[in-house]
């Protein structure tokens, strides 16, 4: 993706957001009225108050649910994120067996769960085990396990690990129908749009190259404006110093240097990374964010894990602690 949203980009994608659940809304209110129009025995219940089904377009396609889901299974820290901005309780969480890797305001909100094991390998036993009766799973990662997941349960296929912010909007509306919380889900994205706006206020000049990246023992990896986050700073009005079109391309200290960024956040994944290598190279300090003291360290699990409303609104508070006015 070439070019991302201007600073007022966010209030379109509300709108389109807030008319697409609208539609949805319209749409049900046109069938339930359709229904108990039709003449009924008297002791047959009007079809609205008997058909809980619902229908909702994900990545795969058209899916059914013969009812509300109650036992939900997420595949992806993003997906918990969601669902418990919306008031829903997942029985099972891929969590990569480390719960310290969900977001503080994300545990403050969940309730127990089991632990599913790894997203990239998750326990499709266990997963069969807790009986669930929708299992949100990611398009790319998931891939293969989903075949087995559908003969557990429903299946949700949303694009979450190389989704952009505007792609975790539409996430937000389609789970929201998926688990029956339409309205809760136009609420709570009018309160994340009043906390954006109202945190942008209070950001310098946007005029800034900046650059996340996930850093590890082996390699540095940009995330582009293709990427979760890299998206989500275009958005605010930062420009991508990569300009790669690769989400989470690897780059070595020779790219990172022609790149030049102005600003970096660094999500480490462990204690020692690649960057305590590279600090002992003299082209190191030829970066601008190096030489003007603009190196910042963030989690990774609010920064990229996260990619729901808590995720985007911690990072946007990060942003602003370290470079609002």
């Amino acid at each position: 993706m070439n070019h991302f949203f201007s600073r007022f980009s966010l209030i379109a994608l509300v709108a389109v957001f807030a008319l697409s659940l609208a539609a949805c809304a319209k749409s049900t209110n046109t069938e339930s009225a359709a229904a108990t129009t039709a003449p009924t025995p008297a002791t047959q219940k009007p079809a609205a108050q008997t058909d809980g089904k619902i229908t909702v377009q994900d990545a795969a396609g058209t899916l059914e649910l013969p009812k509300k889901p109650e036992r939900i299974v997420a595949m992806e820290f993003g997906f918990t994120d969601i669902l418990v901005t919306l008031g829903v309780q997942p029985v099972g969480v891929a969590d990569d067996n480390s719960p310290d890797l969900l977001m503080d305001s994300v545990k403050s909100q969940l309730a127990s769960y089991k632990s599913v094991g790894s997203r990239y390998e998750p326990n499709i036993e266990l997963i069969a085990s807790l009986k669930p009766d929708l299992i949100i799973a990611d398009m790319n990662k998931h891939k293969n396990a989903i075949p087995q997941l559908k003969g557990i349960a429903p299946v949700l296929v949303l694009d979450d690990f190389q989704a952009d912010y505007n792609q975790m909007l539409k996430n937000v509306g389609i789970i929201a129908k998926a688990v029956g919380k339409e309205e809760e889900g136009k609420k709570r994205l009018a309160e994340h749009q009043n906390k954006v706006e109202t945190l942008k206020k209070k950001l310098g000049s946007t005029n800034l190259r900046v650059l996340p990246a996930v850093v590890n023992p082996k390699g540095f990896f940009a995330h582009s404006d293709h990427a979760y986050s890299g998206s989500y700073l275009a958005m605010l009005g930062y420009t991508d110093p990569v300009k790669n079109a690769a989400a989470y391309p690897q780059i070595t200290l020779e790219q990172l240097v022609e790149a030049n960024p102005q600003v970096l956040f660094l999500m480490p994944t462990e204690k020692e990374t690649i960057v305590q290598q590279w600090e002992t190279n003299p082209l190191w300090q030829k970066i601008d964010a190096v030489a003007n003291k603009k190196v910042f360290t963030v989690e990774r699990r609010d920064w990229s894990l996260s990619r729901g409303f808590l995720g985007s609104e911690k990072i946007l508070e990060d942003i602003v602690k370290n470079l609002g006015q």
